[in-house]
């Protein structure tokens, strides 16, 4: 922004400034001279030393005021600088973004014409930026700046606003073809490897659209309904993009009270564990139990698991929770009976937490629960973020007595070097093989594999999910002889009788499939 651009400093505007500064110094000069000096000093007349020192405050003050307002001119350059433009790409910044959002928000409910704001975030990009270090994160975005600024239309207005996020501002007469074949050609450009001075970096995207005026005229408004259609295309998989919908915003909604009310229901006693028996096929004998959390709200009902699970994750609320369920879980495990263990679902997020053997080891010595009563069921997720970390973990919870599960096996990470380094004790195989088994060749396939897998390995199988007699004599074909699901008992709390030591026969009950 240039001095003459600010309507309220215009030259002549300036030109007063600095005349009446000069004028205002040469009245206060001659006050001071005649009341100070008298009519001459050294010899030196007074209308001479009036005229030399009028000129000087006058040639003073003007270069005061130019100062002055060079100054502020240079100030305001410097704050709109740093307020609107990225200082890394020299992309607008958000602040930017939002205002050329609300000249577009005018512009369009003047004309009609629809105006789209396309919201694209590198996925993950914080874990990239951690991994390839700071000055080769810059690297990427300035190379993903640049890839962009081709891939989109020439006019379109592009803007940074978050560390790996970008927001594209267009009309629709700027689009080439359908809004469908230009997403897509552009997620494709831009999921491209990047050549770095160091390597070559590939990225995932996730988009989300949003139409004005359809989707609103406010510009924070706006930009929140584009991150939710992002969320939802990043929820969808790799080099997803979604369109926002009106579900999305109370989608948005309910998970928010769902984060505001998680540490009320902790503190509330909200929680509980239900337990599903796990059977083994040739005795037709229950060898373990598996603990799933329970959210009972006293006004909402049952709350799924799945719609507070990861909210509770990314909130940091997993800890408290997930601490709560290993310790009640070993508490039960004391009443079920000798020859029965506990399974508990842990976390990634907990599994990585800086003490997790230490948590373990804990609860163990103050439920008095034996070693080989208790299982822990964790993901490929939770072992793959740190392998070095996870590998040591798990190597003391072996030695430790305790029996690791690879929860969801299959569903994961396709690299299977993990299974040689780590060390586990069992493959749980994921439920939506098993729902298929009867149905499909080759998930029955998988299943086989899986089983060959685990007996190669030295380690133990289970199948969740089985529902079916069909799915229950398939897998025992298959040599998986353990299994869990609908059809031998669906999750319950245990019962206790007054003064019993072990659960009631009703928790104990098994299905007869002879």
């Amino acid at each position: 922004m240039t001095a003459v651009s600010n309507p309220k400093r215009t030259p002549v505007f300036r030109l007063l400034t600095i005349a009446s500064s000069g004028i205002g110094s040469f009245v206060l000069g001659i006050w001071g001279l005649k009341n100070g000096l008298g009519d001459g000093f050294a010899g030196i007349s007074m209308d001479m030393m009036v005229a030399i020192m009028a000129a000087l405050c006058a040639l003073a003050a003007s270069v005061a005021a130019m100062s002055f307002f060079a100054g502020v001119d240079e100030s305001a350059d410097f704050v709109f600088n740093e307020t609107h433009f990225d200082k890394l790409t020299g992309l607008l910044a958000r602040p930017a973004m939002v205002g050329k959002i609300a000249e577009a928000a005018c512009a369009t409910s003047r004309t009609g014409e629809p105006v789209f704001l396309i919201d694209i975030d590198i996925d993950r990009f914080k874990q990239i930026n951690d991994a390839i270090g700071y000055t080769q994160g810059d690297e990427l975005i300035r190379a993903f700046t640049k890839r962009l600024q081709t891939c989109v239309p020439a006019r379109a207005l592009i803007g940074r606003i978050g560390a790996g996020e970008f927001a594209v501002l267009l009309a629709d007469h700027q689009i080439q073809g359908t809004m469908e074949s230009m997403v897509e050609r552009l997620i494709d450009e831009m999921m491209e490897p990047y050549e770095l001075s160091t390597h070559q970096q590939s990225v995932s995207l996730s988009v989300g659209i949003v139409a004005m005026p359809k989707d609103g005229v406010d510009p924070v408004l706006i930009l929140r309904r584009s991150n939710l259609a992002l969320q939802n295309a990043r929820a969808g998989g790799v080099g997803n993009w979604s369109v926002f919908n009106g579900e999305m915003g109370r989608v948005a909604d309910y998970r928010q009270w769902v984060e505001s009310e998680l540490h009320t229901a902790f503190e509330r006693g909200d929680f509980d564990l239900h337990y599903q028996p796990q059977l083994d096929l040739p005795t037709g004998r229950i060898i373990g139990y598996e603990a799933l959390i329970r959210w009972n709200h006293p006004e909402r009902g049952m709350i799924p698991p799945m719609e507070f699970i990861q909210i509770a994750e990314e909130t940091g609320m997993i800890n408290p929770i997930g601490e709560w369920v290993l310790r009640k879980a070993c508490s039960d495990a004391r009443h079920l009976p000798d020859d029965c263990f506990v399974a508990v679902n842990i976390s990634p997020v907990q599994f990585m937490t800086k003490d997790f053997v230490g948590l373990v080891r804990d609860t163990m010595r103050d439920t008095g629960i034996k070693p080989s009563r208790l299982e822990l069921e964790v993901t490929e997720t939770a072992m793959m973020q740190d392998r070095d970390r996870a590998a040591a973990i798990l190597k003391e919870l072996a030695e430790m007595g305790i029996s690791v599960a690879v929860d969801d096996f299959g569903t994961g990470y396709s690299n299977l070097s993990y299974l040689i380094d780590f060390s586990f004790g069992k493959l749980k195989i994921d439920r939506s093989f098993v729902s298929r088994i009867d149905t499909d060749s080759s998930s029955g396939a998988v299943v086989s594999t899986i089983v060959g897998l685990s007996r190669a390995l030295g380690v133990s199988i289970i199948a969740e999910g089985v529902e079916t007699e069909s799915q229950a004599t398939l897998l025992r074909a298959a040599g998986c002889e353990v299994v869990q699901g609908y059809l031998f008992g669906r999750p319950a709390p245990l019962k206790f009788r007054l003064g019993e030591e072990h659960a009631t026969d009703e928790v104990r009950r098994v299905a007869n499939l002879h």
